[in-house]
């Protein structure tokens, strides 16, 4: 009988301790930037009906990228390629609820994806959303929340931007240009920062059938102020232009500096319906997106017929991650984050209850700690506690168990002060 592999199934998560430890601190600011803006955790199930997502994020999405299949009620379920739609679902049979709401959530998702830089097909993601706030204040909310993310993980403002623009001004525009299928284009614009750009205006060739549009299609593509008098001489003062002029004032006016305005952003989910926007590598080291999201002004709706809006965002944390490893924003030495506080070696076996008991004295006091249980002499346990970079360590032998005082070791200067379970309390705490 062949021996099992040692590899998990292809793009399938799995993380060793110091692996997330990293994971785990990226996690956390995420997480704590949104909780200052008022946002609150929630979570839904890792299955569902597979007509969820059919109806809600498109055919392409569910039916090629997501794990689907019949289960033993003879439903044909889907495990959650993302969560936008599970939170339609949520609102719509919560009933009445105090608007506008303020959620985020951190769930696992799974896409059968081929497996590259930054993308896997199990993979952790952000989401953060707001609904029922009437636009275009709940989107600056969410920039500046994004924003914020950034500049707390250590991101210098050179590094990103988060590039906008909107599904219902690219619609009017494309039409303007004479582009009949605005949404069979969309997925062409999605294409430019994904490839390079002889091939991409290629594709607008193709796409377009003539290379008089798509010509203008690109010159459209390379605006980036609102203002530019080529989309008056367009579009005139309809209210998709007004709509990405709002928005630009109100950016602007904020202070905000991270946000750019590019047309080709558009997104390819279908329930978007308005601003829509890309977390994006201004270094060119990762050409995919880090976040994506926009408003979406009709999913609850299809529910029960109640207009809900919402808009926020899905960011994916291992792409995020591994942006920050590029650019050098992780906290030095993260990944040696020691299990605890306090390693607490034992001489002999005689000893081990006492130890045990001790080491129970120390987490009541709110001190994270490991006892030894190996039997190892004592030089191979402080072998250990010096490897996984513990900061103070005790032995526990005859003396020790008898008179309850103890010798507390700071590993890295190597100085040993003595006392008992509350005074060296204090110390390891880093309050003596």
């Amino acid at each position: 009988m062949t021996a099992p592999s040692t590899n998990p199934l292809t793009g399938m998560r799995q993380r060793y301790p110091e692996e997330l430890l990293v994971e785990r601190h990226v996690c956390r600011v995420l997480l704590e930037s949104g909780a200052l803006s008022g946002f609150q955790e929630y979570d839904g199930p890792v299955l569902e009906p597979f007509s969820l997502f059919e109806a809600k994020s498109g055919g392409e999405l569910v039916e090629k990228q997501s794990y689907w299949f019949t289960d033993r009620g003879n439903r044909k379920v889907v495990m959650r390629p993302e969560l936008t739609p599970t939170l339609a679902r949520m609102v719509a049979a919560r009933g009445e609820m105090h608007l506008p709401a303020r959620w985020m959530s951190m769930p696992l998702c799974y896409r059968h994806e081929r497996p590259q830089r930054g993308r896997v097909r199990e993979f952790l993601q952000f989401n953060l959303d707001i609904l029922g706030a009437d636009p275009p204040a709940a989107e600056l909310e969410v920039f500046l929340v994004l924003d914020r993310m950034m500049r707390t993980l250590g991101v210098s403002a050179d590094k990103f931007r988060i590039r906008w623009s909107s599904r219902r001004f690219a619609s009017a525009a494309l039409a303007a240009l004479g582009v009949r299928d605005a949404a069979g284009a969309f997925g062409v614009l999605d294409r430019r920062d994904k490839t390079g750009e002889a091939e991409w205006f290629g594709m607008l060739t193709e796409a377009f059938g003539s290379e008089e549009t798509a010509l203008s299609v690109k010159k459209l593509c390379e605006i980036q102020d609102p203002e530019d008098p080529f989309l008056t001489g367009l579009l005139g003062e309809c209210p998709e232009l007004a709509e990405v002029r709002d928005f630009g004032q109100l950016l602007s006016g904020s202070g905000m500096r991270s946000a750019e305005f590019c047309p080709s952003v558009v997104r390819g989910l279908d329930y978007y319906t308005g601003i829509v926007f890309e977390l994006t590598d201004t270094g060119g080291e990762n050409r995919r997106a880090l976040c994506g999201g926009g408003r979406y002004d009709n999913l609850v709706g299809m529910f029960e017929g109640r207009a809900i809006s919402g808009v926020g965002f899905g960011l994916g944390v291992l792409a995020l991650t591994l942006f920050l490893e590029t650019y050098g924003c992780l906290p030095d030495g993260l990944e040696k984050t020691p299990p605890a506080r306090l390693f607490i070696a034992v001489f002999s076996r005689d000893e081990l209850a006492h130890a045990l008991k001790l080491g129970e004295g120390f987490r009541n006091r709110g001190i994270p700690t490991v006892v030894d249980v190996s039997g190892r002499k004592v030089a191979k346990q402080f072998q250990q506690a010096s490897r996984e970079n513990y900061p103070w360590a005790v032995v526990v032998g005859p003396d020790e168990a008898q008179t309850g005082i103890l010798g507390l070791k700071n590993m890295l200067s190597g100085e040993t002060r003595r006392g008992g379970i509350d005074d060296l309390t204090m110390l390891v705490r880093g309050n003596g």
